[in-house]
């Protein structure tokens, strides 16, 4: 058992220091990382750079459709309106949206989808939009486009290699080919 260095003083030790430094915290280094919850609670994490992308992730609506997830947790670091289709999503599987702003949350995590009790998920972190595909074969043009119009030929690649990306691009139309909006491969 881990000595949280109070085991060793006098009640009255320990209700001064209570008083003066709060209550001692479980996994208090663990909570600031993931937006004040238990790491064994989290299904999926998503980074402030993350959530800043074009689109969403696939991976963060299927963890929001995980048996036991109950809640979606944004840092109020990141921008509320990057972050707005995620809230959406959290609404559809009626999750609870909360926001934290807490200067002591430390460290690159942006979004948490959690569960009220332990789910010890194995992997939580999810690889960014940008290695996933280009390990997918996606050109590079293709993936900057994210959130704006493809050719049938790029689209299909898409739908081949990457078929949960398809809901973040829309197919070239006319209007688009009127205003000039081309397909990046045509660039």
């Amino acid at each position: 058992m881990k000595d949280n260095g109070l085991g060793h003083k006098s009640a009255l030790e320990q209700a001064v220091l209570a008083g003066i430094y709060g209550p001692p915290e479980l996994k208090k280094e663990e909570r600031r990382y993931f937006l004040g919850q238990f790491r064994e609670r989290v299904i999926k994490v998503l980074t402030f750079e993350q959530i800043a992308e074009p689109g969403t992730y696939p991976e963060i609506q299927e963890a929001m459709g995980h048996p036991l997830a109950r809640r979606l947790i944004v840092s109020r670091r990141a921008i509320l309106s990057e972050s707005q289709e995620y809230i959406h999503l959290a609404r559809e599987y009626n999750l609870a949206f909360t926001t934290v702003d807490n200067p002591d949350y430390k460290g690159p995590v942006g979004l948490v989808v959690a569960a009220e009790q332990a789910v010890e998920a194995k992997e939580i972190t999810i690889p960014s939009r940008r290695e996933r595909l280009l390990a997918a074969g996606i050109p590079e043009a293709v993936i900057e486009a994210t959130g704006k119009s493809l050719c049938k030929p790029c689209l299909e690649l898409l739908e081949e290699k990457a078929p949960q990306e398809v809901k973040n691009y829309r197919r070239e139309n006319f209007v688009d080919r009127l205003l000039g909006n081309q397909c990046p491969c045509k660039r």
